[in-house]
């Protein structure tokens, strides 16, 4: 005991030392597994580096022979076969109605097949018994005894009848529904951010264009003024302030250039493109006819209420809860089963005679007596989750209404700003002219010349604005009410044509 003892401790402090020596994760693949030091970089071992590559886009062939002059319709059907999005809540969605398959599954009959097959061999001396066989010899020497055994069997069950069945099926239409819903509500909200996208690249090439106009205005302005001064009726500081103006318009421009490219990967990244896609809108946008609103608030508030695809899924999920009610009381309620079960054994050919088979039929009923109030309580939290799923459906209801009664308003106001942003461009422009006229004749300051070329600028750039900002809120309106078309179509009704312009 003492021997035994001194060996355990011996082992425990050898153990122990060790333990105390260890500082570091341990590495893997000749690599450490973790940082060795908190400013370091860590190096990955050659099995923990993921490679990737670029992502392959899927481009139509009969839209790829115009990458570079796509129109909306056709930016629309690229973001919805590229964008991840989709592919995601249409993979989700077919999972989801797997299940109903599932579910009927169970109440179908279950037959499993099994087979055995076994081999045993003992060696035993004088007297030794196997299988009931004397295998010994009188003189003590040994002799092998084998046996071999197939048995085949099948096993077939039922489930006749049970008190949640009906629910389970419900319950598992109820959540194919809702993400079946889900889905057609991310196809709307991926189209509404591809419009939402494409009218933001629009307008900030509406706004570069606008640029351009500004800094040729600016560079007249600043030929008038070194003119008045070459002829000797203007100072050299109006030269300079014009050359301000010219240089402030000049980098307004390079930085317009700068968000066309940022909005152009924006909208790439919004269609399933990487941003570096060689790709382009058409030069000349389909003409945005401006028109006010001829539907109520009201109208629109129904449309929401019974096509918003979103809050018809919270609307299945409620339904699918209280389906749920009666699957979670029907595990507490009798169950009755059916079963039949055969087998078939074959021996060896020396013991061929035990060969046989055997065949079971059952019929069983199970009635759950007590299980410590668990049933209860379980049934309980059914009827309180599908009071909160209602309570949620409810709230949707309530924020669809909400969105709804927001984005009407926004696009009457929008609206209301592309007919006022137009009168103030015309005023503008009218205002620069007569500013650069005047200077020009030498009767005027260069102060109003600058300030009419500023305001003339803003209102340029207020004017492309407004435009595509009602377009954008045309579509999130067309979303809110449900209403958004597969490719874009927006059918909300709208009144004459007031503000439309042929080109932009």
């Amino acid at each position: 005991m003492r021997k035994v003892r001194a060996a355990q401790t011996a082992v425990l402090v050898l153990l122990g030392g060790s333990a105390a020596c260890i500082h570091n994760p341990p590495s893997v693949g000749g690599k450490p597994s973790a940082p060795e030091a908190p400013n370091q970089y860590w190096t990955p071992p050659a099995h923990a580096i993921a490679r990737d590559s670029a992502p392959r886009n899927v481009v139509p062939p009969d839209i790829e022979q115009r990458i570079t002059q796509l129109k909306l319709k056709d930016v629309v059907d690229l973001g919805l076969l590229n964008n991840p999005q989709t592919r995601a809540s249409y993979a989700q969605a077919r999972a989801a109605g797997a299940v109903i398959g599932s579910t009927f599954g169970k109440y179908l009959p279950q037959v499993t097949a099994n087979g055995l097959a076994e081999r045993t061999g003992s060696t035993g001396g004088t007297g030794s018994i196997a299988g009931g066989t004397t295998v010994g010899t009188g003189n003590g020497g040994a002799k092998e005894h084998d046996r071999g055994i197939f048995q085949p069997s099948a096993t077939a069950t039922w489930l006749l009848w049970d008190f949640g069945r009906f629910g389970a099926m419900e319950s598992a239409k109820q959540a194919a529904f809702s993400a079946s819903y889900t889905h057609n509500a991310t196809v709307q909200a991926v189209t509404l951010a591809i419009i939402q996208s494409y009218c933001n690249y629009n307008a900030a090439k509406a706004i570069r264009d606008g640029a351009r106009k500004t800094v040729q205005e600016d560079s007249v302005g600043l030929a008038s003024a070194k003119e008045r001064h070459d002829a000797g009726v203007a100072t050299i500081s109006d030269v300079l302030q014009a050359q301000v103006t010219y240089s402030q318009a000049v980098f307004s421009l390079e930085t317009d250039e700068g968000s066309v490219q940022t909005t152009r990967g924006s909208l790439a990244v919004a269609l399933g493109f990487p941003a570096n896609l060689p790709y382009d809108i058409a030069p000349e946008p389909p003409d945005v006819p401006v028109q006010s609103i001829a539907q109520s608030v009201d109208s629109l508030v129904d449309e929401a209420v019974n096509h918003r695809p979103d809050l018809a899924s919270f609307r299945a999920i409620a339904r699918e809860q209280h389906a749920n009610i009666a699957v979670v009381r029907g595990n507490w309620l009798p169950q009755l089963t059916v079963g039949a079960n055969g087998s078939q054994t074959f021996y060896s050919a020396n013991q061929s005679l035990l060969n046989g088979h055997t065949w079971t039929v059952q019929a069983g009923v199970s009635i759950p007596l007590f299980s410590g109030l668990q049933n209860y309580y379980d049934i309980f939290q059914a009827k309180e989750l599908a009071r909160a799923a209602d309570a949620n459906a409810e709230y949707q209801r309530d924020l669809v209404v909400y969105q709804v009664f927001t984005s009407y308003y926004n696009l009457r106001t929008a609206t209301a700003q592309v007919k006022s942003s137009g009168d103030l461009l015309t005023s503008a422009q009218s205002n620069y002219d007569v500013a650069l006229g005047k200077y020009k004749q030498g009767v005027g300051a260069i102060l109003d010349l600058l300030t009419a070329e500023a305001a003339l600028a803003s209102a340029r750039a207020t004017e492309a604005q407004a435009r595509w900002t009602w377009y954008a809120d045309l579509a999130q309106l067309s979303h809110d009410a449900g209403v958004i078309g597969i490719h874009g179509e927006m059918p909300i009704q709208l009144t004459s044509d007031s503000t439309s312009r042929g080109s932009r």
